[in-house]
């Protein structure tokens, strides 16, 4: 399984969501730590800050799925580089993109 997050326009996220980042105001100061779970108070009191979005964490999918999905990633990226030569700057940014990709980034 794999914690995976997007933003979700405030109007849209519901009590029971899960905050993926620190929810930070305009100065800078945390509202709410990464990992709290959102009640309809705090939406409502997050609208008074001028906050439009929120990272939210996505609800988990299971590994076949995962799978899938890195399958497709990685069939986009050949598609993308099928004209680029073997050797030169595209197969270098090919790699690097290939093994971000996959998670092997240092």
């Amino acid at each position: 399984m794999n914690k995976r997050t997007h933003y979700v326009a405030l109007s849209k996220v519901t009590a029971g969501a899960v905050l993926a980042d620190d929810l930070l105001d305009k100065v800078g100061h945390v509202l709410l730590p990464a990992g709290v779970t959102l009640t309809d108070h705090m939406l409502h009191s997050i609208a008074h800050h001028a906050i439009h979005q929120l990272s939210i964490v996505a609800a988990p999918v299971s590994e076949q799925e995962e799978t899938q999905e890195r399958e497709i990633r990685l069939a986009r990226l050949e598609r993308l580089f099928r004209h680029a030569p073997d050797n030169g700057p595209a197969s270098l940014l090919k790699a690097y993109v290939f093994h971000y990709r996959h998670g092997d980034y240092q």
